[in-house]
């Protein structure tokens, strides 16, 4: 709610925070020991931005039903965060196929023999053999086999 004496405020003027008693007494000292209007009228102001500045606190103070209210909301949040994890978890559960995403994932990502490995280890033992093994066998042949043709 908006203070409707907040028009009337000035910074020309000090104030007594919101000491309402203290700005009485301030226009009652100036207006008794002075004829200066002036100076009445200054203490008037002062007495005004006072109680436009208590009003504001007044205003702006929370009620006991806010403060209750911000006590509900506290517990209910402290209440429903206390098992967070699980409320994760079911929400995943009812929300999410994790097994179906893995395995669409890999099946975009992979090729079916990266992982099956049986079927990997062997293709690269047969490459390996026809790209090194007919080499190996006929140096080996040659090193340590001696052939002898006799024609008759």
């Amino acid at each position: 709610m908006k203070n409707p004496l907040r028009g009337w405020y000035s910074d020309l003027f000090g104030n007594r925070g919101a000491d309402i008693a203290a700005a009485l007494e301030y226009v009652d000292q100036l207006a008794s020991a002075s004829n200066d209007a002036v100076a009445v009228q200054t203490a008037a102001r002062v007495l005004l931005n006072t109680v436009i500045g208590a009003v504001d606190q007044v205003l702006n103070a929370p009620s006991p039903e806010r403060l209750a209210l911000i006590d509900l909301i506290d517990e209910r949040i402290k209440a429903s965060s206390s098992n967070i994890d699980q409320q994760i978890s079911d929400w995943i559960d009812a929300n999410l196929d994790v097994n179906s995403q893995i395995s669409e994932w890999m099946s975009d990502n992979f090729d079916v023999n990266d992982y099956n490995v049986d079927d990997v280890v062997d293709d690269k033992i047969s490459e390996w053999s026809s790209d090194n093994l007919a080499d190996e066998v006929e140096r080996v042949i040659k090193n340590s086999l001696t052939f002898r043709v006799i024609v008759d």
